[in-house]
């Protein structure tokens, strides 16, 4: 302003002092040169003074006005544009703390970004573990050290539920030996129980004072602590937790970050779970396909082949290499492929499983197999091919089995029944029936023992065979009897057969001394469409037992005379030892008082007291040495297997007992009852004095005999022991006097 006042006061003095140098210069000149007189001239020249001073002050006033007027209007102006720009001042001055506090909120939000972005940074660092490793342990670890950065806390750890879901146990803990911690939180204990009771979020200012706290002293550090829930599917499954040794002020957007993390974390933790479950389901199946003994292919409408996995118990008999993309009909042979291929198309069309089954021949070798097929999807499917040529086979034999006898290969009496009711509905005639039963087989079992016992009935059954064969079918109904089925055969031709077999079995018997045999026979005819063939069989079998029944004495009596013939070509100390035994044996008997009605009981006692042994193996009753303990229990069988023998024939029935008991000692130690003294029967304390002194004074293959003052030396020696002591004392004075025995 005052430059502005600088320039009217210059602009108005200029322009006085021109006006003044031009009225002086030009009035003086005018003057001198229009007035000539000097008087005039003078007063002339006092009023152009006056004159130029009106002017001046006229013209100055004028000016001074004008220029007065502009600056008061300048001013005016100037005052107005002032309080424009006081207004415009407060405005900016008010747009300045509106921006600042803009600006403040900005920078505010830039940090909660910035926080955000380093939690969104820490989880996707912790993502990019997780998909390269899949492992939630480094997963956790990550995003605990990764938050506990951020949020500036002392110490973090996420809990799991445990497999049971009954308890949380620590899975990573930082800040804490994870052994420090609380191995195990159940509901409503700690942070960690409270979340996962009401599966909220939960906030603990002075912990310390905290009466819900963890008591263990490690945790009595702690002032401010936070606790997250990881949910999966609604549920809490785990608990994220951060603890901090100084007081710790959680604000709405801190917290609301933190959940957002326990929420992607949550969803995390259920992707691994998923995984985990997804990669368990996986390695199971996968196993599951590779314990597979099956061949899988995967093919697609069209029968073209996609994939296949060869068997693992059996290759696949043609070579499947570039075989995909090529249709079945280049490994599979044509009928088998249109079997598939009709299968495939049932298969895509119900969604049924197809299953059929098939027979390759391949070097003269058969191999079955059997395939299912299973939809995948609308266009496609799976057919898995499995070697069944073992189970057919195996399927065979037990079908086999099934109907036939193991022993005698013969049909069983399944197949028996089953062929009975087929004939019975047919009402065919002739039919005949013949019934067999071994007789004594028991016996012959419980003598040398039941695999003798099979040999008899494989032996039967070879000649009941023999006889029958291109006639009739011959079946094991029984454990020792046989039925044979003869159809359109006369009572005649049924009869020829019996007289066959009847005659194969006294073949037998002449190249078989060791074990008799012996069959009852019985048959009959149906002879009208009306009659059940079970009547049929129960009359044959009512016949075999009226001939069985009227020679069951007889053939009892030979076949125990046939096992005494057979242990005696056997043993090597009968010859002249059963005579020796009875000639003993009676005198001892007779010196002792015993009745003669006894002694013909006795003497047979003497000659079949050890026709058990035809049941004791040779390489046992033969051994040179002397017998194992094994050995000799086996040894130990022969007085039951003689007492079985002598229950079976009436001639030695009354002796029975005696069999039995003749190894029984005077002191109780002997077999196979222990019995002692006289509860051992009169007899076999005889037999046993006996029977000692005649093995001891004669050769056998392994020793030479003894002398007779040795052998009643031991005689002695064994008395009250293995002997009757007075039984012996009578006994060396019987054989003193008997010269025959010296």
């Amino acid at each position: 302003m005052i430059r502005n006042q600088f320039s009217i006061a210059f602009h108005i003095t200029a322009i006085y002092a021109v006006v003044s140098i031009l009225w002086i210069t030009l009035s003086d000149y005018f003057l001198n040169y229009f007035i000539a007189n000097q008087m005039l001239a003078q007063n002339t020249a006092m009023f152009k003074g006056w004159f130029f001073v009106v002017i001046t002050a006229m013209l100055l006033y004028k000016l001074i006005h004008k220029h007065m007027k502009l600056q008061l209007e300048s001013e005016g102006n100037l005052q107005k544009k002032n309080q424009e720009v006081m207004t415009t001042y407060e405005e900016l001055l008010a747009n300045e703390e509106e921006l600042q506090q803009q600006f403040d909120e900005l920078l505010n939000r830039e940090e909660q970004i910035t926080r955000q972005n380093e939690c969104l940074n820490a989880l996707h660092e912790a993502t990019l573990m997780l998909v390269q490793e899949f492992k939630v342990d480094n997963f956790f670890k990550t995003l605990v050290n990764k938050m506990m950065a951020i949020t500036g806390a002392h110490y973090g750890y996420i809990y799991l539920l445990d497999d049971q879901g009954t308890q949380m146990e620590p899975n990573i803990a930082v800040g804490f030996q994870i052994e420090h911690i609380k191995k195990s939180v159940l509901p409503g204990q700690g942070i960690i129980g409270k979340v996962w009771q009401s599966g909220n979020t939960l906030v603990i200012n002075n912990y310390h004072e905290w009466e819900d706290r963890l008591r263990e002293p490690i945790y009595s550090l702690l002032r401010t602590g936070i606790g997250l829930p990881l949910k999966v599917e609604g549920k809490v499954i785990g608990v994220f937790s951060m603890n901090y040794m100084v007081e710790h002020i959680f604000d709405k957007e801190e917290l609301q970050m933190l959940d957002s993390i326990a929420e992607l974390a949550s969803v995390a933790l259920g992707n691994i779970m998923l995984y985990e479950t997804l990669q368990a389901t996986r390695n199971r199946n996968q196993a599951l396909i590779e314990a597979m003994p099956d061949a899988i292919f995967q093919l697609d409408q069209q029968g073209i082949l996609l994939d296949y996995k060869q068997g693992r118990d059996f290759q696949w008999l043609l070579p499947m290499d570039g075989k995909v993309g090529k249709k079945i009909d280049t490994f599979f042979s044509p009928p088998e492929a249109q079997i598939l291929m009709s299968s495939i198309a049932n298969a895509l069309s119900t969604g049924v499983t197809q299953l059929f089954t098939y027979k390759h021949v391949q070097q003269d070798t058969a191999y079955y197999r059997e395939v299912r097929i299973n939809a995948c999807g609308s266009k496609e499917v799976i057919a898995i091919v499995r070697d069944i040529t073992r189970r057919t086979e195996v399927e065979g034999k037990l079908h086999y089995l099934a109907l036939h006898d193991k022993v005698t290969e013969l049909y069983n009496r399944a197949y028996f029944e089953e062929k009975l009711q087929q004939l019975t509905d047919s009402g065919q005639v002739p039919i005949g029936i013949i019934m067999c039963d071994i007789d004594g087989l028991k016996l012959i079992n419980d003598t040398f023992g039941h695999q003798a016992g099979d040999n008899l009935l494989a032996s039967a059954a070879k000649i009941i065979k023999q006889c029958s064969s291109g006639v009739g079918e011959v079946a094991r109904v029984g454990g020792d009897e046989f039925a044979i089925i003869i159809e359109n055969r006369d009572r005649g031709q049924i009869e020829e057969i019996c007289d066959c077999i009847r005659e194969g079995v006294n073949q037998f018997r002449e190249t078989n001394i060791q074990i008799p045999m012996s069959i009852s026979l019985g048959l009959s005819i149906r002879t009208h469409p009306q009659q059940s063939m079970y009547d049929v069989c129960k009359a044959a079998d009512d016949n075999m037992y009226r001939q069985k029944l009227h020679s069951s004495q007889s053939v009892r009596s030979s076949m125990v005379q046939t096992l005494g013939k057979a242990l005696e070509a056997r043993d090597f100390v009968t010859g002249g030892h059963a005579e020796r035994l009875q000639h003993l044996t009676v005198e001892l008997a007779i010196a002792v008082g015993l009745r003669d009605n006894r002694l013909s009981d006795l003497r047979l006692f003497g000659h079949f007291h050890d026709i058990g042994k035809v049941g004791i193996p040779d390489e046992i009753l033969f051994k040179p040495g002397r017998l194992t303990a094994d050995e000799f229990e086996i040894m130990k069988r022969h007085c039951e297997i003689g007492y079985r023998i002598a229950q079976s024939s009436s001639d030695l029935a009354p002796i029975a007992d005696w069999i039995l008991k003749h190894q029984e000692w005077w002191n109780g130690q002997g077999y196979p009852l222990g019995i002692k003294g006289e509860e051992i029967p009169l007899p076999c304390r005889i037999l046993a004095i006996v029977d000692a002194y005649d093995a001891m004074t004669n050769d056998r293959p392994y020793r030479e005999a003894m002398h007779h003052e040795a052998a009643i030396a031991e005689l002695d020696r064994c008395a009250g022991t293995q002997f009757d002591p007075s039984l012996v004392g009578l006994f060396k004075q019987l054989v003193i006097q008997d010269e025959n025995f010296n």
